[in-house]
């Protein structure tokens, strides 16, 4: 039920409750007056009668007669009685009610009037006349007594009831009256008159009845229709009913026409509401009003504008970069969706951008720089020219953009024209900032190509370009097959480690100049349960980018440490060498960690070398000069592998506490067929024995290459052509009857409680 209805309806409710209330009242109150208009005037007859029997009973001369029972004098002074109120009848009687004299009356002498049932009507106050019945006649009475002082008679006069009577009772007061006595066989009508302007009544009216008091054995009533009585009345409430009825119209016409005017600008602030909740807020003003639907529509109004200056807010906050003004990545990749659709398959490029030194400029010349520098950033790649191009940023220092291109051919291109955009130093506060990027590359030939897919294809590219050190990556299909194996693979790490699924093979090493033995160089395998058995590139290089590296390294050294502890008691000791990450050297108690386990298996520290590449100490030199340093004090002895790959200064190789360096097998693979390889190779010899240091050439797989390195001096090689990286029994099989170069067990010389106290062993 709408609001306008309720309205209306409860105005009408109340207008109806409250004529209902008056019309009920008058109703009761007209059917009070029907017999109260015919007991008056029967009350009125009653006080005349009685004022004439009193005038006469308190006459001395007929008080006189009764005592002198002078029937002629008392039946003359009770006809002059009589004449004067024009009473029917007059009646003496004495005390025991037999009738001394009588005026218009048959009642013989001696005769039974019953005087006390009418004393007793007379004096009982209800308003109810009191009748007689005087041979076959009706009459209205009242009895006096007559006092001398004492009661000696009763005086009874009376109208007859008769038609003249009835009729002129029914037109005094405008109704019919109709009279009735009752007997022992039950109420018998007298007489009945209506009112000269009255219509006959209809038969079965229900009559208005009024006893009167008689003899024991019948008694009487007079009694009026109801319908006549009520006539007058009836008019009255009809008109009454009539008027309730008008106004009820009238007023449902008003109500209905002020609710309306309430619900009307109601109605439109709700359509409003609607319109602002669905999110459109073109939404017309309301006319002005002053009342209070005005006040609520100005209000209205206020909402609007705020809920749409949040609402355009919050789109801004979800659809675009708050620094740069470009799109994030959500507004990028609707963008980007909608444009694949619209191309129907052209090729749309799609490119990844990494700044470089992003970090360092935010670190060293504030934050506001660094904004500065993405703002104008940002512009630079909006202005680069091609078609449909959009530019988002996506992260601190990462932005993305797509453009259509001709042809798949011109992605590189493309890719360029963005680097040479960012080529030119960026000019802040009158300070040049030099910047510079890595792009990644991803093209879009089908129309069915998922925006999501595309990001993520340009990210690979991207990440590949950071691995290989280039400007600028495209996405090959290839390369995501092999890295979402690897990624598999990773996440199953932790499961061969509780497994004990991975396996430690040992490489051997080989003095130059003699052939000797050495050591050995600890290299792990992974025994997987369904992809066989699988090599460190599978999996070490992810481990690192996790920071998993350390499980695994803690595993190796626990496993390396303990085979060369048993072959130390044995009496046949081997130098073991065993690969540190950069992520290790990070670890600030690895000193502690690798302590800890010689102290545990009793291995000589001298008989344990860490390999250590050379660019694992470039992001954080000092903190990982200092960790070699402490590793340095526990007489474990240090390589500096992949030698000569790597960007270190001389002066920090200088003040590295190294005990010798590997060659890269890239240099020492190109001795046979490359003269500057050669010239490499011999500088970093001559320049590790400057330094003091043991050098070792890795990846020797021909004679040629071993002749070369002993030409140049070189002290240790490993590689395929000595052995390939074997497990733990063939190594003892290929060992046999082998020679060994002799080897120096410094023992223990650190504090082993202490190491115990602060280090908690690995279990496995």
């Amino acid at each position: 039920m709408s609001l306008r209805t309720r309205i209306a309806l409860t105005f009408l409710l109340l207008l109806t409750a409250v004529l209902t209330a008056a019309l009920a009242a008058v109703s009761i109150a007209n059917r009070g007056n029907e017999a109260r208009a015919v007991k008056q005037q029967l009350e009125s007859n009653r006080r005349l009668l009685r004022s004439a029997a009193a005038g006469v009973a308190n006459d001395s001369a007929f008080r006189d007669a009764v005592a002198d029972h002078d029937t002629d004098t008392l039946v003359s002074v009770l006809a002059n009685s009589r004449d004067r109120v024009n009473a029917a009848l007059a009646i003496l009687t004495s005390l025991d009610g037999r009738v001394i004299a009588a005026s218009g009356s048959r009642a013989p002498a001696d005769s039974q009037v019953p005087v006390a049932a009418l004393r007793l009507a007379g004096s009982a106050g209800s308003g109810v006349p009191s009748v007689m019945i005087d041979d076959g006649r009706l009459y209205q009475i009242v009895a006096v007594e007559v006092t001398t002082p004492l009661p000696v008679a009763w005086i009874v006069m009376g109208f007859e009831l008769d038609p003249d009577a009835g009729k002129g009772l029914a037109n005094i007061k405008g109704i019919g009256v109709s009279l009735l006595t009752r007997s022992a066989s039950g109420w018998q009508q007298v007489l009945t008159e209506r009112a000269s302007n009255e219509a006959p009544a209809p038969s079965g009216r229900a009559a208005s009845r009024l006893d009167a008091a008689g003899s024991p054995a019948q008694s009487q009533s007079l009694a009026q229709p109801l319908a006549d009585a009520r006539a007058p009345f009836e008019r009255l409430t009809t008109m009454l009913f009539t008027i309730a009825c008008l106004s009820v119209i009238g007023f449902a016409s008003a109500a209905f026409w002020i609710a309306r005017n309430i619900t009307r600008p109601l109605a439109a602030l709700t359509q409003s509401v609607d319109k602002i909740r669905l999110g459109t807020y073109d939404v017309p003003p309301s006319p002005p009003r002053h009342d209070e639907l005005g006040v609520l529509a100005e209000g209205l109004q206020l909402m609007r504008a705020a809920v749409m200056s949040r609402d355009q807010s919050i789109r801004r906050l979800a659809y675009e970069d708050a620094l740069t003004g470009l799109m994030n990545r959500t507004a990028f990749s609707a963008r980007l969706g909608q444009t694949l659709i619209e191309a129907r398959g052209a090729p749309i490029g799609v490119a990844m951008i990494n700044l470089h030194r992003f970090r360092r400029i935010n670190e060293h010349l504030g934050y506001a720089v660094g904004d500065a520098v993405l703002t104008r950033t940002a512009a630079r790649l909006a202005d680069v020219p091609s078609v449909n191009t959009a530019v988002a940023r996506l992260a601190a220092d990462e932005f993305a953009a797509f453009a259509r291109l001709r042809d798949g051919t011109d992605l590189r291109a493309w890719g360029e024209s963005l680097l040479v955009a960012l080529s030119e130093p960026v000019l802040v506060e009158t300070q040049p900032i030099d910047i510079s990027a890595t792009i990644g590359l991803a093209l879009s030939l089908d129309a069915g190509s998922a925006p999501d897919d595309l990001l993520r294809c340009a990210d690979l590219a991207l990440e590949q370009a950071r691995r290989e050190k280039r400007s600028v990556a495209i996405y090959d299909d290839a390369r995501e097959v092999s890295a979402r194996d690897q990624l598999s693979l990773l996440g199953e790490l932790r499961r061969a480690l509780e497994q004990d699924e991975l396996r430690v093979f040992y490489q051997p090493k080989i003095e130059l100049s003699t052939g000797r033995v050495a050591g050995a160089e600890v290299l792990l395998r992974w025994q997987h349960p369904t992809r066989g058995l699988l090599s460190p590139a599978a999996f070490i290089p992810f481990a690192e980018q996790t920071g998993f590296i350390r499980q695994i390294t803690r595993w190796t050294l626990d496993r390396a440490i303990a085979q060369g502890a048993a072959w130390h008691r044995s009496g046949s000791p081997l130098q073991l060498a065993v690969n540190i990450s950069a992520d290790d050297l990070a670890d600030a108690q690895l000193d502690r960690r690798v302590a800890a386990l010689l102290t545990r298996h009793q291995l000589p520290p001298s008989l344990l070398t860490l390999e250590v590449t050379e660019s694992g100490f470039i992001e954080d030199p000092v903190s990982a000069l200092a960790m070699l340093d402490a590793l340095a004090k526990l007489r474990v002895l240090i390589s500096i592998d992949d030698f000569g790959t790597g960007y270190s200064s001389l002066s920090h190789l200088a003040r590295m506490p190294a005990d010798e360096v590997k060659i890269d097998r890239s240099f020492v693979q190109g001795l046979e067929s490359d003269v500057e390889y050669a010239a490499v190779v011999r500088s970093a010899i001559d320049m590790g024995h400057s330094l003091g240091l043991k050098v070792v050439a890795e990846g020797i797989e021909t004679e040629l290459a071993a002749q070369r390195l002993r030409a140049f001096g070189c002290d240790v090689g490993q590689g395929f052509l000595y052995a390939k990286p074997m497990p733990h029994e063939q190594l003892m099989r290929w060992l046999d009857g082998k020679q060994r170069a002799p080897v120096i067990a410094i023992p223990i010389d650190f504090e082993v409680e202490e190491v115990l106290d602060t280090i908690t062993l690995p279990t496995y």
